[in-house]
């Protein structure tokens, strides 16, 4: 006979013959104390027929009524009767419990134990009121309209995750896939591709003295900057970080260091470095250099484990061969990046407010890198008088980029607010990024203004707390050129990235989203 078969079995038996045991305890106690309360309720009595030995209620023919040293002498009897098939009941749960262990350790391996399963899942829906080009997509993974093509709106699967860990006492790994939608360009259609978007082990408490903890990663891991301003977000299922917008990676492979220093129950400090790959976890490495990068958080009034309270934080990360971080192209010349960002942060259970300050040098203007890498995508849906364009077709506008040092900065204000004993938040955003201004561009050209390129993008949303599993948000959000309208009338003739001017509409999209979270 299988043993498998043969312990469903017993474990079955034990639970009819548990359930009979506790019907039939129940059903004496339930009688036993009614009787009792009848008995004694305004006055009453029991009386007995001593032909028959029946108890009955009421006075009647050929009944006597029943002394009270009687009817105590039977209660008592029939607790202890009660107390007993109670205990036996007790002595086969903890059989059965003991049973139930025992199958739980002979069909799984001892090891499950430290393994936990998850699921993350953005998905939503968007519409977009005007569609110009922008410096990045305002979702994560979306393959956006070109422009002229007002009133475009799609459901989308942004991104969904499966996490896989195992965890010891000072030590875990984590691996989790990443499935996400491709561009709609070529062959690929706007398929739904796999990768792998963690994969590290990290030792905990390696040093743990003095106040500091040291821990140590290595691996596919989360880069000291980006998936740190994800959490400053509150909701980046429904909004982009600052650097995350100019194309930084969160991921990259390669070795780091974390941990805290405490001093009285308090965390006065926080760090986060590594050296890692040039490229993103989605492409290939191309150059012989690694990328220093470290994040260091400061509590001057020391916060709580929840890290509430006042916080000031610094950013400095370092990439080789110009090609941006995360996107290092081979042979495109020595023009080292360098990205720099001052935070400040008041955290509390509630809410949060973060201002930042971002500069970089040599990071290139990208142009389009919001629209559609196909050429022919969404042309047609509706064309307004520039026609339909891509960033595939876009003119040629880095050539005043292409020496050393040239420098760009941003300022960023962002937040969120849960309404207390509320399933409601409030989030917001606003990014304003300059780029060097040159007096002229390749053709020796003055310009009319500003960097044609320099842009504000705006968020604002609401949050619904649907559960602990899922989280709704609608929000608004808005790309604009800080100078579209001194470059727009430009003549066509103009070259390189004057003629660009005139496909520099804003962007302005609602979106729908929702986070699930297992």
């Amino acid at each position: 006979m299988n043993p498998h078969y043969k312990t469903k079995k017993t474990m079955r038996l034990y639970s009819i013959s548990t359930f009979v045991l506790v019907f039939f305890a129940v059903s004496a106690l339930v009688f036993i104390f009614g009787a009792v309360r009848i008995a004694y309720a305004s006055d009453a009595a029991l009386y007995e027929n001593p032909n028959t030995g029946e108890i009955f209620l009421k006075p009647g023919q050929g009944r006597v009524k029943v002394g009270q040293g009687v009817i105590n002498q039977l209660l008592k009897q029939n607790t202890k009767k009660t107390a007993r098939q109670i205990n036996n009941i007790k002595a086969r749960e903890k059989k059965l419990e003991t049973s139930l262990k025992t199958v739980k350790g002979k069909t799984l391996p001892s090891w499950t134990k430290h393994v936990s399963l998850g699921a993350l899942v953005y998905m939503g829906y968007g519409y977009y009121t005007q569609t110009g080009l922008t410096e990045g997509s305002m979702q994560l993974e979306e393959n956006p309209p070109a422009t002229g093509n007002n009133g475009y709106n799609a459901f989308n699967v942004n991104r969904a995750y499966l996490i896989f860990l195992y965890h010891q006492d000072n030590w875990f790994l984590k691996v989790t896939p990443n499935f996400f939608k491709s561009n709609n360009s070529g062959a690929t259609g706007g398929n739904e591709y796999f990768r792998l978007k963690y994969a590290f082990l990290q030792f905990n408490h390696v040093y743990d003295a003095n106040g500091l903890t040291v821990n140590l990663k290595a691996g596919q891991f989360p880069t000291p900057m980006v998936a740190w301003e994800d959490g400053l977000l509150g909701y980046h299922v429904a909004e982009r970080t600052p650097w995350g917008f100019l194309n930084v990676t969160s991921t990259q492979a390669g070795l780091g260091v974390s941990g805290k220093y405490r001093s009285n129950g308090k965390i006065y400090m926080a760090y986060n470095a590594g050296f890692f790959d040039n490229a993103a976890f989605h492409a290939d490495e191309t150059v012989d250099q690694k990328s220093p990068q470290a994040r260091l958080t400061f509590y001057p009034m020391g916060a709580d484990s929840g890290l509430n309270g006042l916080s000031i934080s610094g950013y400095y990360a370092w990439a080789q061969d110009g090609g941006g971080f995360g996107n290092a192209v081979a042979g495109s010349g020595n023009h080292p990046e360098t990205r720099i960002s001052g935070v400040l942060d008041y955290k509390t259970p509630n809410a949060n407010i973060a201002l930042q300050y971002d500069y970089a040098i040599n990071h290139t203007v990208n142009p389009g890198a919001g629209q559609s890498s196909d050429e022919y995508s969404y042309c047609g849906i509706e064309k307004n008088i520039y026609g339909c364009y891509t960033s595939a077709t876009e003119p040629s506008v880095t050539s005043v980029y292409n020496n050393n040092n040239i420098a760009s900065h941003g300022y960023d204000a962002f937040g969120y607010y849960n309404i207390p004993n509320s399933k409601f938040g409030l989030f917001g955003l606003i990014q304003r990024y300059y780029y060097a201004t040159a007096n002229y561009n390749a053709a020796g050209q003055g310009l009319p203004s500003g960097n044609p390129f320099d842009f504000q993008r705006t968020v604002a949303g609401i949050a619904y707390h649907l559960n602990s599993h899922i989280t709704l948000t609608a929000d608004w959000q808005n790309f604009q050129y800080l100078y579209a309208k001194d470059y727009k009338s430009l003549p066509s003739s103009n070259p390189n990235y004057l003629d660009f001017g005139q496909w520099m509409g804003q962007t302005n999209a609602y979106f729908i989203q929702a986070r699930i979270a297992f």
